[in-house]
């Protein structure tokens, strides 16, 4: 039959470049339109024009079967055929003329590129898509390979997420996996024959290597003592003798402390934290904590950051503890426990807010000291030399920033009774501190709780405490009466008395966190040392009021 010529293309002397809008117009549509399409391939290759594809009509309806090809023929079809010619290089034929040179080549790839139909073009994408997501696909795989070779250390996004999620408890594991030996000790200060008995039986250490000489004042001579002191008592031990550790590594018992709780739960591994700038921020910590550095504070100084340390360790083996808190939890108590009182001036908040002091009237009298620590110690993990948060992303950062100030607040005693009392009405009521709103209460308890602990630690060490809390309360109480400001509680030189002063204190501030911690716990451990502390307290003031009734009679 005949065509209409309307949507004929037109008869040229040379070939014309269909581009994707000519091809809508230019060839029928359907069946027709196919073989229009692949007779038009056919002239690429050859030297038949376009006015004889249109005006070879004579058997076009019987060539339509034939040239579309049946259903199921297994043979390549002449497109296939034509478009791997011309990818090979095409018959003699069509690479035999070079009269017309490149004028006819183009021509005749520009008509064959206006052919392609629709579905070869999504065939061409989608190969190429492929090949593109295999490529990922393959990339991908071989980090994962990466990541997980033995003793790399570095962890994907995917994988670090993984580890977030398993508890303390998971990642404090025995002696080998945690890389402990003799109690705790780190593997630098193991002699050269425990450290190669320790490779033999230990495939794949945890701990990391510690150079000796960032530890600035410790000698060799000191190894020997701080061995048998961790083959003694454990670094974890309820009754541990934080004033012994401060003397055997000569004034460093908090930057001691720190490395060995980072590497035995892993978070130096699992957030990829600097060994040098972790030691550099322990080493400005203990440097820097007292706000005068010429006057250092008899209580709040590195020690008892290193004391509240040690404790949150102790609290952390806990089975309830350690089932509850993941280890970025871990990370932010330990970081909250060793700044929470970070460049203490040796004042009280009261004093601050009477005095107008600057650190007042920039916390706008408001948990003046607990804002002023967080705050001083976030500006140190922030520098370059002193940055143990790099590893992190932005997430991360924020949520342990979160969790860490909030901690440190938590220490502010005027809020005592608020968390005491929230705390108690969870644990009366059985709730399972899922949520992360309860594990930072859980955290707050935890420090609070580590912060006031000396009545619970054994008497030796919890009297030591409390000459020399008494001795900073005196140190303020002289600078009042210098001033002509009245004398703040407790703080009277004249008019102390130290059994009745702790007893009070172990009243009002310590049992109440402690006995409902301890409920939750499920130990009596510190309940009962408190009440033996408190005891002997108690027994030296009725002994002093029999020496006084005998002495007046």
């Amino acid at each position: 039959g005949t065509t209409d010529s309307s949507i004929k293309p037109q008869a040229s002397e040379h070939l014309p470049d269909y581009d994707r809008e000519h091809r809508k117009t230019q060839f029928p549509q359907g069946k027709k339109g196919i073989v229009y399409r692949k007779r038009a391939m056919k002239a690429a290759m050859s030297d038949i024009t376009p006015s004889d594809i249109v005006n070879d009509e004579s058997d076009s309806d019987s060539e339509d079967e034939s040239d579309l090809g049946s259903e199921g023929d297994d043979r390549p079809s002449e497109i296939s055929e034509v478009m791997s010619s011309r990818m090979s290089g095409g018959d003699a034929e069509s690479q035999g003329g070079k009269e017309d040179g490149e004028k006819k080549e183009l021509t005749r790839w520009s008509l064959l590129r206006s052919t392609m139909t629709p579905l070869m073009k999504w065939i061409a994408m989608g190969k190429q898509r492929k090949v593109g997501v295999d490529k990922k696909v393959k990339e991908k795989s071989e980090k994962s390979k990466r990541s997980k070779r033995k003793g790399d250390g570095s962890f994907t996004k995917r994988s670090r997420s993984d580890v977030h999620r398993k508890s303390l408890r998971e990642l404090a594991g025995g002696p080998q996996e945690s890389g402990r030996i003799s109690g705790g000790l780190p593997a630098q200060l193991m002699d050269r024959k425990a450290r190669q008995s320790k490779r033999q039986n230990q495939k794949s250490p945890q701990m990391l290597e510690i150079s000796l000489p960032q530890m600035r004042d410790m000698q060799d001579d000191t190894i020997e003592p701080l061995q048998k002191f961790f083959e003694d008592q454990h670094f974890d031990a309820w009754h541990f003798n934080v004033f012994e550790l401060e003397k055997l590594t000569k004034n460093h018992s908090l930057w001691f402390l720190g490395m060995i709780l980072f590497e035995h739960y892993k978070i130096v591994d699992i957030f990829q934290i600097n060994q040098a700038k972790l030691s550099n921020f322990l080493l400005n910590l203990e440097e820097n904590y007292c706000y005068d550095k010429s006057a250092p504070n008899p209580y709040h100084n590195h020690i008892h950051a290193a004391d509240v340390l040690q404790t949150v360790a102790h609290f952390s083996t806990c089975g309830p503890i350690q089932k509850r808190l993941r280890v970025i939890h871990g990370f932010a108590l330990f970081v909250a426990a060793m700044g929470h009182d970070y460049k203490h001036p040796g004042r009280t908040n009261a004093f601050l807010i009477h005095t107008q002091n600057e650190i007042a009237i920039t916390y706008n009298d408001m948990s003046v000291l607990e804002n002023f620590h967080a705050a001083s110690l976030f500006k140190v993990l922030l520098e370059e030399d002193t940055n143990i948060l790099s590893g992190m992303d932005n997430k991360e950062l924020r949520t342990f920033r979160n969790m860490c100030v909030k901690t440190i607040l938590a220490t502010d005693l005027a809020t005592g009774f608020e968390y005491v009392g929230l705390f108690k009405s969870h644990v009366t009521t059985g709730h399972a501190f899922d949520s992360e709103e309860s594990k930072l209460l859980l955290m707050a308890l935890i420090m609070k709780v580590a912060d006031v602990s000396h009545p619970c630690k054994q008497w030796g060490v919890h009297l030591q405490w409390s000459d020399r809390i008494s001795e900073e309360f005196f140190l303020q109480g002289d600078l009042e009466t210098l001033n002509g400001m009245p004398i703040s509680p407790l703080c009277d030189r004249s008019k102390h008395y130290l059994p009745k002063s702790q007893c009070d204190f172990v009243d009002y501030v310590v049992r109440p966190c402690v006995d409902v911690f301890s409920e939750y716990c499920k130990s009596d451990l510190w309940k009962d040392t408190m009440q033996s502390n408190y005891d002997k307290w108690k027994g030296m003031i009725e002994e002093d009021k029999q020496k006084k009734e005998s002495g007046g009679g």
